[in-house]
């Protein structure tokens, strides 16, 4: 579902590129593939290939360095959301592209450094308040796709195909569903404004 709203996405990534807690660059080649020239950052570890190591809390870029800025499940292990969407802000250009993921549910990971989730209103908040306008917003799964996956969480089943089964099964259930209460998280694609507010003592 996280790569199904990422194909969604790939029309607006452009220009130069930004992909802000990188990790491996698993989307450098697919999604991100439309860029002219992609620059990776995040921490270094043994999972992570950055160009430039850096926290998402400061990158070390001039202000409009960028014309897209993407970040995939990063913003929940950042202590400072807000801060964090202001410094992607500020490095892209006036009406740039902000491509974010965000879950609403998964089980605690990367310990200690999983500190939030993302409800609709909330996440909202942070978009309008860091400096971007709302251009998509795609929910990854709804509520049987929700069940599904924290039934596997609370019991593990160990056999893929027994998983596949659970999650086709969700889905085909999805197909019939006529309201949307629960989701696993979101996918944003944001503008920046013309006049962006990117710093937190303006």
């Amino acid at each position: 579902m996280l790569e199904s709203s990422l194909r969604l996405c790939a029309p607006f990534v452009k220009g130069v590129v930004l992909d802000v807690g990188c990790g491996d660059r698993p989307y450098e080649k697919t999604f991100l593939a439309g860029a002219t020239k992609y620059i990776g950052t995040d921490y270094l570890s043994d999972r992570s290939k950055p160009d430039i190591i850096s926290s998402a809390l400061h990158l070390p870029f001039a202000d409009g360095a960028f014309d897209t800025v993407v970040s995939t499940e990063v913003l929940e292990h950042v202590p400072e959301p807000l801060r964090a969407l202001r410094e992607m802000a500020r490095v892209l250009r006036p009406e740039g592209t902000l491509v974010l993921t965000v879950p609403l549910y998964w089980p605690r990971h990367e310990v200690p450094y999983d500190f939030f989730r993302y409800p609709y209103d909330g996440l909202l908040y942070l978009i309008e308040q860091s400096g971007f306008e709302l251009v998509k917003l795609y929910s990854r799964g709804r509520s049987y796709a929700f069940l599904a996956q924290a039934l596997q969480h609370v019991q593990p089943i160990g056999a893929r195909p027994v998983m596949w089964m659970i999650n086709q099964f969700a889905l085909w259930c999805e197909r019939h569903l006529k309201h949307d209460l629960l989701t696993l998280g979101w996918t944003v694609v944001g503008k920046k404004k013309a006049k962006a507010t990117t710093n937190e003592h303006e």
